[in-house]
């Protein structure tokens, strides 16, 4: 199933996060702490993390950006598209690019 599509950030080779809506993230919460995640680089694992901040896109208003963070994730190009689907009998994610 489909949760989202999303662009790779320029950071997202940087620190294996990739951005992600707060409906994707609470679609994932339910797989738990560490998230089984295929493509990307390979088999690995995933977490989800948020960060609370104050930058242009809230125009100075508090709010939260969403994150799935994995090593694999560093293997991602900046300025793709890559489709996050879940596999939920699988309890799974995968993520590739799009062609």
């Amino acid at each position: 199933m489909l949760v989202e599509q999303c662009t790779v950030s320029r950071k997202t080779p940087l620190d294996g996060k990739l951005e992600i809506t707060s409906g994707a993230a609470q679609r994932l919460v339910p797989l738990g702490a560490r998230i089984p995640l295929t493509g990307a680089g390979g088999d690995d694992t995933a977490e989800l993390s948020s960060l609370e901040c104050t930058c242009e896109k809230g125009a100075g208003s508090r709010h939260v950006h969403h994150f799935i963070q994995s090593a694999a994730l560093r293997t991602l190009t900046p300025g793709s598209v890559v489709r996050l689907e879940l596999d939920e009998g699988a309890g799974r994610v995968r993520i590739e690019a799009e062609p």
